[in-house]
């Protein structure tokens, strides 16, 4: 489920790799590589709904 934080809806890394069923390795690699838009807070990964959805559609 994803979280919301002033008005923005993210996904931690760790709950989106659950809910993609793909290892935390491979969404480091994905932003790693540029094909997933993600930002690091507090020390720990989050991807926006936003960024989630362009990733998905091929567009990220």
């Amino acid at each position: 489920m994803p979280k919301e934080l002033a008005g923005i809806r993210y996904y931690p890394l760790q709950e989106l790799s659950e809910e993609l069923d793909v290892t935390l390795h491979t969404l480091r690699a994905y932003i790693r590589q540029g094909k997933l838009k993600g930002r690091k807070v507090a020390g720990r990964w989050i991807v926006t709904e936003e960024n989630l959805r362009e990733f998905l559609e091929g567009r990220g």
